[in-house]
C-alpha cells in the first residue's frame, strides 16, 4: 500500500498549511477578543440616571440655568406670500450642564450612553412660530463626563413669520424660528447662541429668493395671565434669516406685460380723431385687455390690507388707460362736431403728456 508520508513534496504542504493557519490565527484572534470585551463593556454598562434629577433644575435656587442653542438651516423649500409662512429644514442642537450626571457625581460615566430626553432635566422649550411639521430625530440626549447634556433634533415644517410687502416685489425679508421657555423653570433659563454649531448650507431647493442666516436675536418674552401675581420674563431667542427676492421675474413677467398694455393705450394718440371707430375701438380693447390683466395677477400678488409697490403701479397705471380712453371720446367728438384742428392740438399734447405721466408713475412707484 502506498504510503503519502513517502509521498514527494508531503512534508512541504503539511509545513505551508501549518504556517498557514497560524497566521490566520494570529491575525484573528484580536478582533474576536475585543469583540467580547465589547459585548462584555455593553452588557454591564449602566445607563440609568437617579430619580432626583428627573424634572428637577439643576444648581442652586435662584441661579441661572444656561441653555446654548445651535441653529443649522439644511435648507429652505418655501415662501408662501399669500399664507406667509415658510417651509424650512432645521437642525438644532440645545446643550445644557447638570453636574449630577457627571462622573464625580455619579461614580460612573454616561458618556456611551443614549438616554431619553424624559429620564434627565431638559429645558422646556416651545417653537411659538411653527404652524405644522414633524421632528425627525429620537428624542435622546448624550452626556459626556462632566454632566454636560447635548440633546439634538432635526424640525421639518411650516413656520408663520410677519412680513413686510411694502416694497413688493424689490423686498427684503426677515424670517424668524423662535423659541420660548415656558412652565415653572422658563424664568431661571438663559438662552445663547451658540455659534460653533450654528450655519447654513450654501445652496437651498428654493428659487427666486436669496437666503442668509444673521446673528440670533436673545431677549425676553413678558407672559401677562388674569389673576397671576405678578408678570413673568421668559427666555426667548429668535433665530433670523435673511430673504431677498429675486426681482427678475416680476420685471420680466409683471411689470413689462403691464408696461405694454399702458403704451397700448398711448398708440390712441397717432390715430386721426377723426377715426372714431379705431380709437374708440383700441382703447376699449386696452381696457378690457388691462381688466383681464389685474385679474390674473390678482392671484400671484400677497394678499394684504396696505399698497405695496406694485399695487401702486397697477392703480395709477389703471388709471392713465381710463385718461388715454376720455381723451380719446373726447377728441372723436371734437372731430365730429367739426373742430378736428382743435382734436389734433389735444391728441399732439397728449402724446407727451401722457409719457411724461407714465415715467412719473414708474419713477415714484417702482423706483423711489
Amino acid at each position: 500500500m502506498k504510503s503519502y508520508s513517502t509521498e514527494p513534496g508531503y512534508k512541504d504542504r503539511v509545513i505551508i498549511f501549518t504556517w498557514f493557519t497560524a497566521l490566520l490565527i494570529i491575525i484573528f484572534l484580536p478582533v474576536f477578543t475585543s469583540a467580547q470585551v465589547d459585548d462584555s463593556a455593553a452588557m454591564s454598562l449602566d445607563c440609568t440616571v437617579p430619580k432626583n434629577t428627573q424634572g428637577i433644575r439643576p444648581g442652586p435656587q435662584g441661579a441661572k440655568t444656561k441653555v446654548h442653542i445651535g441653529f443649522f438651516l439644511v435648507d429652505i423649500k418655501d415662501i408662501s406670500d399669500v399664507e406667509q409662512t415658510y417651509k424650512a429644514d432645521i437642525v438644532f442642537n440645545l446643550t445644557w450642564n447638570d453636574p449630577r450626571l457627571s462622573v464625580k457625581s455619579l461614580g460612573r460615566s454616561l458618556e456611551h450612553c443614549y438616554v431619553n430626553l424624559d429620564d434627565v432635566w431638559h429645558p422646556p422649550i416651545m417653537d411659538v412660530n411653527r404652524s405644522k411639521g414633524e421632528k425627525l430625530l429620537p428624542q435622546k440626549v448624550t452626556v459626556d463626563s462632566g454632566g454636560n447634556v447635548n440633546y439634538k433634533q432635526r424640525y421639518i415644517g411650516n413656520l408663520s413669520s410677519d412680513l413686510d410687502f411694502t416694497d413688493f416685489p424689490f423686498d427684503s425679508q426677515v424670517l424668524h424660528f423662535i423659541l420660548v421657555a415656558y412652565g415653572p423653570d422658563a424664568e431661571n433659563i438663559v438662552f445663547k447662541q451658540d455659534k460653533d454649531l450654528s450655519g447654513a448650507r450654501d445652496h437651498f431647493s428654493i428659487e427666486g429668493w436669496k437666503i442668509s442666516l444673521l446673528d440670533a436675536v436673545t431677549t425676553s418674552e413678558m407672559i401677562k395671565s388674569e389673576g397671576a401675581a405678578r408678570d413673568r420674563n421668559f427666555a426667548r431667542i429668535d433665530f433670523r434669516l435673511s430673504a431677498e427676492r429675486d426681482r427678475k421675474y416680476y420685471l420680466l413677467n409683471v411689470l413689462t406685460p403691464l408696461c405694454l398694455i399702458v403704451l397700448m393705450a398711448w398708440a390712441v394718440f397717432w390715430i386721426d380723431p377723426s377715426a372714431i371707430g379705431p380709437q374708440v375701438g383700441l382703447s376699449t380693447a386696452t381696457v378690457f385687455t388691462l381688466i383681464a390683466y389685474r385679474f390674473s395677477l390678482s392671484y400671484q400678488l400677497p394678499k394684504v390690507s396696505y399698497f405695496t409697490r406694485i399695487d401702486k403701479f397697477v392703480l395709477f397705471s389703471t388709471i392713465l388707460v381710463f385718461i388715454a380712453l376720455g381723451t380719446a371720446i373726447a377728441t372723436s367728438k371734437m372731430a365730429s362736431d367739426g373742430n378736428k384742428s382743435g382734436a389734433k392740438v389735444i391728441e399732439n399734447w397728449a402724446r407727451y403728456i401722457y409719457l411724461f405721466l407714465f415715467a412719473i408713475i414708474l419713477i415714484f412707484t417702482l423706483w423711489l
